[in-house]
């Protein structure tokens, strides 16, 4: 059993050093909860989950825009405000990241964990 969770952790993070590799900055739950404290720097946030999983539970403020292909045309957040993409585990949201760095958003970050990790901080801090 540890040597699975070992494996799994490896995974996890060599998934998201990928990514950072390649310009997408890792964001984690406890770093988002303190941007999102802060109402003049808070980030937008564009959940990319499909519409049950957001309606099942989300970040307040989220913008949900299920990402199949290609990035959506009516992306309403401003090229000058700091992104953060979130999915159900970190793993949908660092390609959509990637293309919005891509599409000129100098400031995008991936949730690390995304909505799981989320969860699984609030629930050990009781915050």
């Amino acid at each position: 059993m540890e040597t699975l969770l070992f494996i799994l952790l490896v995974i996890v993070l060599g998934w998201d050093l990928f990514w950072a590799l390649l310009g997408v900055k890792p964001l984690f739950p406890w770093q988002l909860q303190q941007q999102m404290a802060r109402d003049s720097s808070a980030p937008a946030l564009l959940d990319v989950r499909t519409s049950w999983e957001f309606h099942w539970f989300h970040l307040p403020g989220a913008q949900n825009m299920p990402f199949e292909k290609g990035l959506p045309r009516d992306l309403a957040i401003p090229r000058e405000k700091a992104v953060v993409v979130i999915c159900m585990t970190g793993h949908r949201s660092p390609p959509v990241a990637y293309r919005l760095l891509q599409a000129g958003y100098p400031r995008v970050y991936n949730l690390t964990g995304g909505m799981a990790g989320w969860k699984l901080w609030k629930w050990v801090t009781g915050k």
